[in-house]
């Protein structure tokens, strides 16, 4: 191979990369942002009234699958440090509290601690609760992750076939990290 190849191939290789790198989303408003890992995209998307942003984080072509991120707003935390809230999160009334309102919904298989960036949340593996007319329920699993700040409430959730969740588990975490609160 010459030399004039292998640079024209590192040359596309590069285009090509460069194509597929994430770009960064925020939403100025609520101060919301997140940058995905290479190989997701993310876009602003409509979703519940009671959220002040919304972002869908998926693979080009994902259906049913992917995350979405999501903020609320909590005027109730403004009056709390971030550190007060962090040690809140460590108490087992809070996991007690993150179990039951998610026991609703899904299965909750685990709630662990999350950390990220000075602030403290949980991450939460569950299965949807079996919903007529919704046969897809059983063959997925989430990847919930939560944390609050002074100025409100985090959601990411994940979801992914059963067969595969363990295979894309770290990649699901991978966009937790790359969402940025806002504080």
């Amino acid at each position: 191979m010459s030399v004039r190849s292998v640079v024209t191939a590192s040359v596309l290789a590069l285009s090509v990369t460069t194509c597929l790198a994430a770009e960064p989303l925020k939403d100025e408003a609520s101060g919301l942002a997140v940058l995905p890992p290479d190989g997701y995209e993310a876009s602003k998307t409509e979703g519940d009234p009671r959220y002040a942003a919304v972002f869908a984080v998926q693979k080009g072509g994902e259906g049913d699958t992917g995350c979405k991120v999501a903020f609320q707003a909590a005027p109730q935390n403004a009056a709390l440090g971030q550190e007060e809230i962090n040690a809140f999160t460590q108490k087992k009334e809070w996991i007690d509290l993150i179990r039951a309102t998610l026991a609703l919904r899904y299965d909750v298989a685990s709630v662990d601690p999350f950390e990220q960036g000075g602030l403290a949340g949980a991450a939460v593996v569950a299965d949807f609760k079996p919903v007529e007319g919704e046969p897809r329920a059983s063959e997925v699993r989430s990847y919930l992750v939560l944390i609050d700040t002074p100025k409100g409430r985090t959601t990411i959730v994940c979801v992914g076939d059963k067969a595969g969740f363990d295979a894309r588990k770290p990649e699901f975490e991978a966009i937790a990290r790359a969402v940025s609160p806002p504080r």
